[in-house]
């Protein structure tokens, strides 16, 4: 079926006009790889929300958390690839605009983000921790105060007499 540009206006089509459109027009396509109508199936998430409740520890919290990102990895991974696909796509009459591939690539960037970003507030709360309480307050490089170490001088309310 050949394509037929909507008609033109002054205005931008909104979003549902151009879903619209873009169902019409696939149709045929849609008619030969027909794809789920329904959203795919949500992880079991139930043992991890079931667990949280009763950790008590850093420990207990991490290995529920650090279960959770094994577990959930694989298929975020897999969504963020499909997103690059998308991004990578090149049609005989089309090809994405640099818009939306930058979009698609960003999309892909953000899900594999946000696993990293679970594993480091993981590691940061073990690190929170196990890390000894001297340890963590004291900053690299920095030693007890010397003697001869010069204060700054208080602020003054007014002249001394």
């Amino acid at each position: 079926m050949p394509h037929h540009p909507p008609p033109r206006s002054s205005e931008r089509p909104e979003p549902g006009d151009l879903y619209r459109l873009a169902r019409r027009d696939a149709e045929p396509f849609l008619a030969g790889h027909p794809l789920p109508d329904q959203p795919l199936a949500l992880p079991d998430l139930t043992p991890y929300l079931q667990a949280l409740p009763d950790a008590r520890t850093p420990a207990e919290v991490s290995a529920i958390t650090h279960h959770l990102v094994t577990a959930t990895a694989p298929v975020l991974d897999h969504i963020a690839a499909h997103f690059v696909t998308l991004a990578l796509w090149a049609g005989t009459e089309h090809r994405h605009t640099p818009q939306s591939v930058r979009l698609l690539r960003e999309a892909a960037q953000t899900v594999r983000t946000a696993l990293v970003k679970v594993a480091e507030a993981n590691l940061e709360n073990l690190r929170a921790h196990y890390t000894p309480r001297a340890a963590a307050t004291e900053h690299p490089g920095a030693g007890a105060p010397s003697s001869t170490a010069t204060a700054a001088p208080a602020p003054s309310a007014g002249p001394r007499r």
